[in-house]
């Protein structure tokens, strides 16, 4: 009689999962496919759903009076450091240098 390695052993087994592995993965998918084709028409409904209401909602909150006002100033302050900035860094050093000629 002669003794398996392990290895052999291993792959018996691995040989013996194959078709098991097959099965469920067939299963697994004809089951999904049944449940997905069931609920496709309402996951489209809540799709276009939460894509309406999502919108209602941002459009709202937008034009909102006390929203916009905030946006307007962020958008000031916003104009008003780049000026700054680009001042400090661009125009000040060649003005001191054309200044001082």
């Amino acid at each position: 009689m002669s003794e398996k390695t392990s290895g052999q052993i291993f792959v018996e087994g691995f040989v013996r999962a194959i078709p098991w592995a097959i099965t469920f993965s067939v299963a697994v998918l004809l089951t999904m496919s049944i449940a997905l084709s069931m609920v496709k028409q309402d996951l489209k409904e809540m799709i276009q759903f939460a894509a309406v209401e999502a919108l209602g909602v941002s459009l709202e909150a937008l034009t909102s009076q006390e929203v916009l006002p905030l946006i307007k100033q962020n958008i000031k302050e916003a104009i008003e450091y780049t000026v700054i900035k680009v001042d400090n860094r661009l125009v000040a050093p060649y003005a001191t240098k054309s200044a001082k000629k």
